[in-house]
């Protein structure tokens, strides 16, 4: 099993766990994953979708959100940061990009609302 998809399968772990604990119809639910690197949104979803096969997250819908690189400042005072350029908001020094070790994570589950027809 590669590493991100063994990744991948602590995510749906997790968005069950939290649907459990909430109390949420995962059915209603949207997943939001942040895309990192070179890593495609079309490879995050495809590895949520292998992931969760026989899984109460099956079918879910998923959101993915790119990120920009993160930067760790060693000028100041080791301000870790994401964004598309390397310049700390601490001392306004460049800072150095970490490497990519993780390709994508989970943001939040979020619950879709639904409305009532109004009589009237």
């Amino acid at each position: 099993m590669s590493p991100q998809l063994e990744r991948m399968k602590a995510i749906v772990a997790q968005v069950i766990t939290q649907a459990q604990r909430d109390s949420i119809d995962l059915r209603l639910a949207t997943v939001h994953l942040i895309v990192y690197g070179n890593f495609s949104s079309e490879q995050t979803r495809n590895l949520f979708a292998e992931a969760s096969r026989n899984t109460d997250a099956e079918g879910l819908s998923i959101v993915t959100e790119r990120a920009g690189s993160r930067y760790i400042c060693w000028n100041c005072c080791g301000l870790r940061f994401e964004g598309e350029d390397a310049m700390c908001s601490n001392c306004g020094e460049t800072a150095m990009e970490l490497p990519e070790k993780i390709d994508f994570a989970l943001s939040r589950v979020e619950v879709a609302t639904t409305t009532q027809p109004h009589d009237g």
